[in-house]
């Protein structure tokens, strides 16, 4: 059986070769001229990575905080982490890899499609293999998708993994101490130490406070709180007690 003519995927490809191998520089050229996309896509993938933050962050100590949080607290989850302009900016080496990792592969399906059309016959073997080729050479939305997936993935992993870093940190005792007095009370809220709570952070509407000697963690409404106040504590060894285990 011979080989078919080229579809149009690949004879489009043929005729501009180098405009297939990279997709970077097509990127680039689109943000440069919309800088309006290049900003939106930065402030979206901030924003993920805020929440994807949040999301871990606050698992660790049992909070749901996407069901207590507003759309405004997904808009500025990200400016909240410094973190996540750093995840921001190293996708780019990750997708300058990519693309070059794209760039050879694609070198070589069209050095093959070329030896597949060079033969007199072909039979159904290289027939479908030459199909296939075509298709993975001329399917950008393909390669545009499998992009997004490892950036999305990559992006989970990292924040995902800082997250986890920071809350061990905070139930090992680190992190700032604070001391909370709820609205119509004279005493300070109680902990199980003298180590006070350890301030996790804060939505539009509540406040997060873990108590490391008792192991829990509290959500307090903002509109219960009076004041916080840094807790200071003596120099010397930590005087919380070792959590329970």
């Amino acid at each position: 059986m011979s080989a078919g003519p080229p579809g149009r995927a690949v004879a489009k490809s043929d005729g501009g070769e180098s405009a297939l191998q990279s997709m970077l520089p097509h990127v680039f050229d689109t943000l440069r001229r919309e800088p309006a996309v290049a900003i939106t896509l930065a402030y979206l993938l901030v924003a993920m990575a805020g929440i994807f933050y949040n999301y871990w962050f606050y698992r660790a100590f049992g909070i749901p905080v996407l069901t207590l949080s507003q759309i405004s607290d997904f808009l500025v989850a990200g400016l909240q982490q410094p973190m996540a302009l750093v995840l921001v900016l190293s996708t780019f080496p990750l997708c300058w890899l990519m693309d070059k990792v794209n760039a050879r592969s694609r070198r070589k399906h069209l050095a093959l499609i070329r030896e597949l059309r060079a033969l007199p016959t072909a039979g159904h073997w290289q027939a479908w293999r030459l199909r296939a080729l075509e298709w993975r050479v001329g399917a950008l939305w393909y390669t545009r998708l499998g992009y997004a997936a490892v950036v999305a993935a990559y992006g989970w992993t990292f924040v995902g993994l800082y997250a986890k870093a920071r809350a061990d940190a905070l139930q090992r005792g680190e992190g700032a101490r604070v001391e909370v007095w709820l609205s119509g009370e004279h005493d300070a809220l109680p902990a199980s130490s003298p180590a006070g709570w350890s301030y996790l952070g804060a939505v539009a509407n509540y406040v997060f406070v873990y108590d490391r000697a008792g192991q829990r963690a509290v959500v307090l409404p903002v509109n219960a709180i009076a004041r916080m106040e840094p807790h200071a504590l003596p120099s010397g060894p930590a005087v919380f007690a070792a959590p329970a285990r």
